[in-house]
C-alpha cells in the first residue's frame, strides 16, 4: 500500500498539524517542493503531481483544485484530496483538521478525490469530486454541514 502524503499550503503555517497524521504519513511543506512564495497553481499542481493530500486556508485553491485541467476530458484523472480551513476565533487549525479527518475516508484517500469544507466553529461540508458513480454513491446529507 502507498503511503499516504500531504502537503500543509504555507498560508496553514505549521499550527501543529502535523501531529494530525499518522507517523507513516508524508507530511510536506512548500519549502520541500521548491514552491515557497509560488503563484497558487504552481503550488497545487507540485502536490497534485506527488499526489498529495493538500491541506489549505486559501479559498483560491479550493476553486483552482474544483476545475484543474487534469480532471477533465475523456481521460480524466482523480486526485487525493483538498481540506479546506476557514479562518476560526474559537477553534484551532489544528482542532479544525481533526474534525475534517474524521470526515474524510482516510484509509481510501487513494480512491476518492475529497473536498472537504470545514466551518470556523467545526461543522464540516464533504463534497466527492473523482468518479460521477462516486459521487452519486456518496450521501447526499454529506454535502451539507453537519
Amino acid at each position: 500500500m502507498a503511503k499516504k502524503r500531504v502537503f500543509l499550503d504555507e498560508c496553514c503555517g505549521e499550527d501543529g498539524l502535523r501531529t494530525c497524521f499518522p507517523d507513516k504519513a508524508h507530511v510536506y511543506i512548500a519549502a520541500d517542493f521548491g514552491v515557497r512564495g509560488k503563484e497558487d497553481p504552481t503550488v497545487i499542481d507540485e502536490a497534485i503531481k506527488r499526489g498529495c493530500l493538500i491541506i489549505t486556508v486559501n479559498k483560491d485553491f479550493v476553486d483552482y483544485y474544483r476545475d484543474h485541467r487534469r480532471c477533465k476530458g475523456k481521460n480524466g484523472t482523480f486526485f487525493y484530496g483538498l481540506i479546506f480551513l476557514k479562518s476560526s476565533k474559537t477553534m484551532t487549525r489544528r482542532q479544525q483538521l481533526q474534525a475534517a479527518l474524521k470526515e474524510i475516508a482516510w484509509a481510501e484517500t487513494r480512491d476518492h478525490d475529497d473536498l472537504v469544507f470545514v466551518s470556523a466553529t467545526g461543522k464540516t461540508r464533504h463534497e466527492r469530486l473523482c468518479h460521477p458513480e462516486c459521487a452519486a454513491a456518496f450521501p447526499a446529507e454529506q454535502g451539507t454541514w453537519s
